[in-house]
């Protein structure tokens, strides 16, 4: 959406946030077709360089990326053995082969690049068994019902009991649901509202994949129990494809990968790869269209004003009404904009404050506003010289 006069171009740009799912594992393996978890599919086994890749990738684009933990392979006092489900070997868990001081030295490396990584909750093995045979997926049926509530909080409280034990920076408050199966729309007998007992205010998924009992507010993101859900959008790359040149249709706010996408069979060749889509996600945020948000909650208070928010012009005066229902969770009145101005124009805004002003190119500013308490608008006017 853009708007102009005759000094200034201004537009809500769509933000770009990036979600990696699938980290976590220690064993490369695909192991699904021997009853075990749809790993990465992985020549080798991850190693700290993996974890290395992403967080250049966060820091060459100056933002937080949304890590999807799967955390089953941490488990160092097989706690898994007693939850139902958990495994392929049930009972008879046994994590040892994934145990050794690799998990400390990639908890530590977490924790040092917090400001760049987000870990998020996708889940402890990513599958759920069934009498011992593996069926997707962990928290959701293949037909999207959810499995039984003490069911999913067990396997909830299991994540985040391993999560504490590791040191892992931060409380997760996102959640990935595994193999996108899931649901909403059910109110208190939703998944949201468990979720929301554990701290989890967003969930990335397909809407399209996902059981609906009701409508979204919109097609693209909706809230329910407290927790907002934002479209995840399509991978633009396999789930299991290495080393992957960058590619993406730029449609949706989340780009979402997995961490194969970003990481090279030979560890040392990583830089390579985050390398290639770095440049190629700078050099498409350099016009008026896009922006990479600071981590994801930026991304998403942009997100519902960039599909709802309005832009008018009147009488030289660029007028931005954000339209975001009071009881968005987390919506705090926020909006983006870029604009675009000659060299000799200054302008000056009412109504808000300016949160973060930085330029992408030349003649061009990415500006966060925060439309003040009792205000409906945000009007941006050229400020004539003293």
């Amino acid at each position: 959406m853009q708007v102009a006069t005759d000094s200034l171009v201004v537009t809500l740009p769509m933000p770009i946030c990036i979600v990696v799912e699938d980290v976590g594992w220690w064993r490369g393996q695909d192991g699904s077709a021997n009853n075990e978890p749809f790993r990465n599919g992985f020549s080798r086994d991850h190693c700290l360089d993996d974890y290395r890749a992403i967080a250049r990738l966060a820091g060459r684009l100056e933002t937080r990326i949304v890590l999807g933990m799967i955390l089953g392979e941490w488990d160092r006092h097989n706690i898994l053995k007693d939850v139902p489900g958990a495994t392929w070997m049930g009972s008879s868990w046994d994590n040892g082969r994934n145990c050794g001081p690799w998990i400390d030295e990639a908890a530590s490396f977490l924790r040092d690049n917090r400001r760049r990584l987000e870990l998020a909750c996708h889940g402890l093995c990513h599958e759920f068994w069934h009498n011992g045979s593996m069926e997707r997926s962990e928290f959701h049926d293949r037909d999207c019902r959810m499995r039984s509530r003490d069911i999913v909080a067990r396997h909830l409280d299991a994540f985040f009991a391993i999560f504490d034990e590791c040191n892992l920076p931060g409380a997760p408050r996102i959640f990935l649901p595994p193999a996108l199966l899931h649901s909403f729309g059910s109110g208190s007998a939703s998944p949201q509202a468990l979720l929301y007992r554990y701290g989890i205010r967003h969930v990335v998924t397909r809407f399209s994949k996902a059981r609906r009992y009701a409508e979204p507010f919109h097609e693209k993101f909706t809230w329910e129990c407290g927790v907002g859900l934002l479209e995840r959008g399509m991978a633009p790359v396999p789930w299991h494809a290495a080393a992957t040149s960058p590619s993406w249709d730029f449609n949706n706010p989340v780009l979402p990968l997995h961490w194969s996408n970003l990481i090279h069979h030979e560890p040392e060749r990583n830089f390579d790869i985050v390398d290639r889509w770095a440049e190629m996600l700078k050099k498409a945020v350099g016009n008026m269209d896009y922006y990479i948000a600071e981590d994801f909650l930026a991304c998403r208070q942009q997100a519902l004003a960039f599909y709802l928010a309005k832009l008018s012009v009147h009488n030289g005066e660029i007028i931005i009404k954000p339209c975001v229902p009071a009881d968005a969770p987390e919506y705090d009145g926020s909006v983006t904009v870029k604009i675009k101005c000659s060299p000799d124009c200054c302008w000056q805004c009412t109504g808000a404050r300016i949160v973060s002003h930085r330029n992408d190119a030349p003649g061009i500013s990415t500006v966060c506003l925060r439309l003040f308490d009792g205000h409906e608008a945000i009007h941006i006017f050229r400020r004539e010289p003293v």
